[in-house]
């Protein structure tokens, strides 16, 4: 019977040291990410159920006190009605964020995307805001050049969404009679794609540097950002719903701002000239 050759190993004693600790490493960082990123999942579930159960609460004693039997007036009754539908809709708003930032973390969601003349959509989307009641006691400012003709593949009613939400921020953090811009420009690339900006300014209260470094973070508590918390305000998801989108595009987005004088929310989308 013949014995079996030994072989050396190509690999060195230090060598495989060397990568067991590089290993190790790896895997700690993994654990660390996993670590966090569950942290980041339970604080935001937590958010999420305290935002519910206030809408939830005035709807019970909304219903209790109908069941009552009660002698109510009529205008206490039309008062409880408008009560329930405010709170229904801050529910429906709360899941409906909650059901498109799982859409958006979803690998197997795909986005139906088709060139868009980026002009004329930033155009339509602005008008629209103009003829909003609700932008009425803002000056809204349109920083779109006249002629700017490049495209973006988009998903036209997520893109929409992104600019909703930016909107929104920026009227809840702005006094009556202030500024809301919506502009774009188109940055060179070295071929014949480029970067589309898009910008949305105000000159409202600012942010915090210590807020404007995690203001896009699904968890983040709006009591410490800009994310309302008022009446109706919804699930406070809606900048980290922005970044979802816009990432899922293949783009970034950011925030510039200086407290006092104002913020501005930029997002880049791949372009090119029609």
């Amino acid at each position: 019977m013949s014995k079996k050759k030994y072989t050396k190993p190509d690999i060195s004693r230090e060598e495989l040291e060397k990568a067991l600790v590089k290993a190790n490493q790896e895997l700690w960082m993994a654990n660390r990410r996993l670590e966090a990123e569950e942290r980041t999942r339970a604080e935001l579930f937590s958010n999420l159920s305290h935002d519910l159960r206030a809408p939830m609460a005035a709807l019970f004693s909304a219903v209790e006190l109908l069941k009552s039997g009660q002698e109510i007036g009529e205008k206490k009754y039309q008062d409880i009605l408008k009560l329930m539908d405010r709170r229904l809709h801050t529910l429906q708003s709360i899941l409906n964020d909650i059901f498109l930032l799982t859409l958006l973390e979803s690998p197997s969601t795909k986005l139906e995307t088709e060139p868009v003349e980026m002009g004329f959509f930033l155009e339509d989307y602005f008008y629209s805001c103009m003829a909003d009641p609700k932008y009425h006691k803002r000056r809204l400012k349109l920083e779109v050049p006249d002629s700017f003709p490049y495209t973006a593949e988009i998903e036209a009613e997520k893109m929409i969404r992104v600019l909703d939400n930016l909107f929104t921020n920026a009227l809840h953090y702005s006094g009556e009679g202030a500024e809301i811009a919506l502009g774009a420009k188109f940055i060179e690339g070295e071929k014949e794609e480029g970067k589309i900006r898009i910008y949305v300014r105000d000159n409202g209260e600012g942010i915090h540097k210590e807020d404007a470094e995690h203001i896009f973070e699904r968890s983040y508590r709006a009591s410490r950002s800009r994310t309302p918390q008022n009446e109706g305000s919804g699930s406070g998801l809606g900048l980290a719903i922005a970044k979802g989108i816009v990432e899922r595009h293949g783009g970034a987005i950011w925030c510039e701002s200086e407290v006092g004088k104002g913020s501005c929310f930029t997002f880049s989308l791949t372009g090119k000239k029609f």
